[in-house]
């Protein structure tokens, strides 16, 4: 669930774990990143989840070609 409700917590919410994603790097790779937060989600699809989330809020930008993501200041 993206959002919490009453039966989803905002720790088990999308958006209570897209903290996981911030990372100290400008850039990175989707592979990379998921190597280093993947276990904080429950499968691949939150992990996509979130990254559609923060791409939605221009958070993050997507190269999809080079499989970069780029933290937006």
């Amino acid at each position: 669930m993206i959002t919490p409700s009453k039966f989803i917590s905002f720790k088990q919410s999308i958006i209570g774990k897209i903290y996981h994603l911030h990372i100290d790097r400008k850039s990175i790779g989707i592979r990379e990143l998921f190597v280093l937060v993947g276990e904080k989600f429950d499968g691949l699809d939150e992990f996509i989840y979130a990254l559609d989330v923060l791409y939605v809020l221009n958070t993050i930008d997507i190269d999809f070609s080079k499989g970069l993501i780029t933290y937006v200041d």
